[in-house]
């Protein structure tokens, strides 16, 4: 087994890489957490006074959340969806996910936070995000020339996104110490996430030069974290200011680019995820 990459001082990533193929996906299934609502972590919730900037960074992560199934449609017009082991994971991720927007929902009811709040408008920004734009019908017709290496980029982007949402949520508990159970209910359902998609990037990306290539093609052109276009600029320059602008978060940033930088063929493209994280 390869132990897991060094992390800069200051950083707690979790990663489980080594492509042995030992995460049983039928246990994932079979022990999937579904609603969250009468956890004592929300319940100690009740009344607790929040800062402005921790109900904002629960409303962003809330509505990345619930991206999930717009993800899962752009996903499954590829070569991903013939994958059964992958397409067996991302069934039951969704489910998890779909429920952690539903706990952050009831987290903010239990606060007595507004759920929703104004939105501005979406420009691009300051990095070429066309690819993130692509609608199935035009994703569907660009993975027909890729193929199975498709999922390479697929296992590899979604554990980068993964590591991305890991620090926000932890960021999210030293916001107000009220939070601090709440964030570690949703830190444990996504440690197993995290584990098999370190798991299979590491393996896929082993296998053949070809999608260790259009991974980096990928890398380069992705959005973090994912979903992100969809949502004003002004929530997505709030995420990164409050998640990775201080020294702690440009160290975690570079973790991040650090850990995957350790899997195969990525090192050159690795610090673009830093660049676009901690900018």
């Amino acid at each position: 087994m390869t132990p897991p990459p060094a992390r800069p001082e200051g950083s707690a990533l979790s990663s489980d890489i080594d492509g042995t193929g030992s995460f049983d996906v039928r246990e994932f299934a079979r022990t999937a957490r579904g609603s969250h609502r009468g956890d004592p972590a929300l319940s100690a919730l009740d009344g607790a006074t929040l800062p402005p900037e921790a109900v904002r960074l629960m409303r962003v992560l809330r509505d990345l959340e619930r991206t999930t199934l717009d993800r899962m449609r752009n996903l499954l017009v590829t070569a991903t969806h013939k994958d059964a082991r992958v397409t067996a994971f991302l069934t039951t991720w969704a489910f998890e996910k779909f429920w952690i927007a539903d706990a952050l929902d009831a987290a903010l009811d239990a606060a007595g936070a507004e759920p929703t709040a104004e939105t501005v408008a979406r420009p691009r920004r300051r990095f070429a995000e066309r690819a993130e734009r692509r609608g199935p019908v035009v994703r569907a017709i660009v993975a027909n020339f890729h193929g199975p290496q498709i999922v390479a980029a697929h296992v590899t982007t979604g554990l980068v996104d993964e590591w991305i949402a890991q620090t926000a949520y932890r960021r999210l508990a030293s916001l107000a110490d009220a939070l601090g159970p709440f964030s570690r209910l949703i830190l444990e359902i996504k440690d197993r996430h995290i584990r098999f998609l370190a798991e299979e990037a590491h393996r896929r990306l082993a296998a053949t030069d070809r999608a260790r290539r259009l991974t980096q093609k990928v890398i380069r052109q992705s959005a973090w974290p994912i979903g992100s276009v969809s949502r004003p600029a002004s929530d997505r320059t709030f995420f990164e200011r409050t998640v990775f602008g201080d020294d702690l978060g440009r160290r975690e940033a570079a973790a991040i680019s650090a850990a995957l930088g350790d899997l195969p063929g990525l090192a050159a493209v690795a610090p673009t995820v830093t660049a676009r994280l901690a900018a």
